[in-house]
C-alpha cells in the first residue's frame, strides 16, 4: 500500500508541475525489446545446466535478450507516466524416444516509469527529444526442472522476488501521419539491486551461485522500442 501511495503522490506532483490540461493528453504504446550489458543470471543457468551431465543437453536460449510491451501516457508533449512488461528467460533440455529432461529459468519484470522530454531536434514532420526516465521494476524469476522418463513424470518449481531502482537516458524519434505518430526510443538502463529472494521465505537469504555471490535480474543494458502516439483530444 505505501508503495501504491508514493505512486500517486508522483503522478499527482508530474501533473502540477507540467500544467496539464486536458486537451494536451497523449496515448503511446511500443513494441520493446532490450540486450543486457552483462548477466549474473545467465552465468548461474550455465552453472545449472553444467551439473547435468547428459549427452546432448543443449541450451537453446540463456538471458541473451527481453523483450514486453510499454503503454503509458504523455502531458503537455514532455511528462509521461508508463507501465512496462518485459521478459527474459534460458533453457536447456534434452529429448529422445524415451522422454525428455528440461531446464527453464524464466525472469518477468513490471515497470512503473516516469519520463521528461527535452527537445533535441525538430524537422518538418519529425522531431528528437531526449528523453530522461526513472524506473522502478518488481521482478519474478521462476526456475523449474521437468522430466518425463519412460511415464516417470518430476517437476519442481521455486519462485524468487526482487524490487529493482533504476534510470534510463536516451533518443525518442517521432514522426507524424496526421492523426497519429510513429515513435521509435532507444534507451541506456542504469538499475541498482537487484538481488533475488526466495518468494514467502523470511530468512532473508539470497539466490547465490557457486561462488557464493548473489544473483540479480541483470536488466541494466539497451532498451529500444517501437510503437504509436495518438492524441485523444487537440
Amino acid at each position: 500500500m505505501k508503495f501504491i501511495r508514493n505512486v500517486n503522490w508522483a503522478l499527482c506532483l508530474l501533473t502540477l508541475v507540467t500544467g496539464t490540461k486536458a486537451q494536451e493528453l497523449e496515448v503511446f504504446a511500443n513494441l520493446e525489446g532490450g540486450i543486457p550489458f552483462s548477466s549474473s543470471l545467465k552465468d548461474f543457468h550455465e552453472e545449472l545446466a553444467n551439473q547435468i551431465t547428459i549427452e546432448s543437453f543443449e541450451t537453446t536460449d540463456n538471458f541473451g535478450y527481453n523483450y514486453g510491451f510499454t503503454v503509458g501516457f504523455r502531458f503537455n508533449q514532455n511528462a509521461s507516466v508508463f507501465f512496462n512488461n518485459r521478459v527474459s528467460g534460458a533453457k536447456t533440455s534434452v529429448a529422445d524416444f524415451s522422454g525428455f529432461i528440461r531446464l527453464t529459468n524464466e525472469l518477468s519484470g513490471y515497470t512503473f516509469g516516469l519520463e521528461y522530454e527535452i527537445m533535441f531536434r525538430e524537422f518538418d514532420k519529425s522531431k528528437l527529444n531526449l528523453g530522461i526516465k526513472g524506473l522502478v521494476t518488481p521482478s519474478k524469476l521462476t526456475l523449474t526442472s521437468e522430466s518425463n522418463i519412460q511415464n516417470e513424470v518430476q517437476s519442481e518449481s521455486l519462485e524468487f522476488n526482487s524490487l529493482d531502482f533504476g534510470g534510463a537516458l536516451g533518443l525518442n524519434y517521432e514522426y507524424s501521419l496526421g492523426f497519429f505518430t510513429l515513435r521509435a526510443h532507444l534507451d541506456v538502463n542504469i538499475y541498482l539491486g537487484g538481488k533475488l529472494t526466495l518468494e514467502d521465505d523470511d530468512s532473508g537469504g539470497f539466490l547465490t551461485d557457486q561462488n557464493g555471490d548473489k544473483v540479480t535480474t541483470s536488466w541494466t543494458g539497451l532498451a529500444g522500442g517501437l510503437g504509436i502516439l495518438i492524441p485523444l483530444s487537440k
